[in-house]
């Protein structure tokens, strides 16, 4: 296996495991530890290390070596915020973004949730006819990914995502659906000391 494949196997494992909420906030990274895990060298370890921390999924504070970043209650309400004001931004806009399908079942599980919310948002952020702004909402997806499986835990979804959806489909994407759009990161942002608590104590 030549070394670019070997990188992006274990970028993409690692990426998962970011994602699943495989390690714990402020949790040291060793690559030694991780090659092992990953049957990979250290070197395509930490180039996929330093590959996350410039996607703001890894810290990278020098002398510490790599780390997960540190979870506050007032950083998730930035990032809240600041997705809040990325979706709304793009549901102004007239891009086409057709949504893949026009099922409205209930996700099952918060993986089924999670890929919902993401989908929607990506959908949402392509109305904006801006790349710049398609990519700002897919690396706050993938920030707010082990997060957002805390959500569901916490029953902050599907009904929201799926409320959202419903409006997405029914070609409600303007003011009624910026409203439900604020609404939803209100709700997150009021439970974010309940969030914040619960992926602390599953460490």
């Amino acid at each position: 296996m030549n070394a670019g494949v070997t990188f992006e196997r274990v970028y993409l494992a690692l990426r998962e495991q970011l994602g699943a909420g495989r390690f714990a906030p402020g949790q040291h990274l060793e690559p030694a530890v991780l090659s092992q895990d990953l049957n990979a060298s250290i070197t395509p370890v930490r180039d996929a290390l330093h590959r996350l921390a410039g996607e703001g999924l890894v810290d990278t504070a020098r002398g510490e070596g790599f780390r997960i970043p540190r979870l506050t209650e007032m950083g998730l309400r930035h990032l809240y915020r600041w997705n809040a004001v990325l979706l709304d931004l793009a549901a102004r806009g007239r891009a086409d973004a057709p949504w893949p399908s026009r099922e409205r079942t209930v996700p099952p599980t918060s993986a089924a949730a999670v890929d919902l919310t993401e989908r929607l948002f990506l959908a949402v952020a392509a109305r904006a006819g801006n790349p710049e702004v398609s990519a700002a909402v897919e690396r706050i997806n993938a920030r707010l990914r082990p997060v957002r499986h805390v959500e569901f835990a916490l029953e902050l979804g599907p009904d929201d995502e799926l409320d959202l959806l419903e409006q997405w489909l029914d070609g409600e994407a303007d003011l009624p659906f910026r409203r439900a759009l604020a609404a939803y990161h209100r709700r997150r942002e009021r439970a974010v000391g309940d969030i914040v608590a619960a992926m602390l104590a599953a460490r």
